[in-house]
């Protein structure tokens, strides 16, 4: 027999408060909320037709995503990011997928359509100068090796970033070398295919760190 037992205030709380993490992480994402805009809780309270708690909620999470800050009297404003914290993360995440390929053995098989087809969605992005699509398929291009390499710490580092290198990835609009970076992705698959995870894994992380020159825009790889 099912049980009819109705969520309590706790968890309802929790589940408005998640949903309304991810519209305003999707929103900062698609470069609806700009770096350094404000967000003002009683008018997203309003919008979502609830109390400021599970904004706040939502906020504080958020905040421990690195895609906003809070400071005392101000309020809270979606973070604005620079070159130097961008080169930092690319770098880690460098060494992480690098590690990702080389501990792969054949783990990575049975997803390679689905790899091939996230590669197809960047290429296509790319050509389209479509940034938001660009940085979905990006990211899940590299999420599903760092899944594959099945190594649970990796992946819970590698998550802690990846939102931020999204976030930041589409600070940059005008889409600096895009084409090269998904085309990279094509290169990368070829040599997975080909069972060279050691060769893979340095393509990764040569495709991942971009060394960021003044005001010059970040290949997002």
């Amino acid at each position: 027999m099912q049980s009819t037992q109705k969520p309590g205030p706790e968890k309802s709380k929790n589940c408005v408060s998640d949903r309304i993490k991810d519209v305003i992480l999707q929103r900062i994402f698609d470069g609806t909320y700009q770096p350094g805009q404000k967000l003002v809780e009683l008018q997203i309270a309003k919008e979502f037709a609830t109390s400021q708690a599970p904004i706040r909620e939502a906020l504080s999470q958020l905040e421990a995503m690195r895609m906003v800050e809070t400071e005392p009297y101000k309020g809270t404003r979606v973070r604005q990011v620079t070159s130097s914290e961008m080169q930092e993360c690319l770098e880690i995440r460098g060494v992480l997928e690098q590690l990702a390929a080389e501990k792969m053995g054949d783990k990575l098989k049975p997803r390679m359509d689905e790899l091939r087809q996230r590669a197809k969605d960047t290429v296509v992005a790319a050509r389209e100068k479509n940034a938001q699509k660009y940085g979905h398929a990006n990211i899940e291009f590299h999420r599903i090796i760092v899944e594959a390499c099945a190594n649970k710490t990796l992946k819970m580092v590698w998550e802690t970033i990846a939102p931020e290198i999204r976030m930041l990835s589409l600070v940059h609009s005008n889409l600096f070398n895009l084409e090269d970076c998904a085309n990279e992705h094509l290169e990368i698959i070829e040599a997975f295919a080909e069972n060279d995870n050691r060769y893979a894994g340095k393509l990764l992380k040569l495709h991942t760190e971009t060394v960021l020159v003044g005001d010059e825009p970040p290949a997002v790889g």
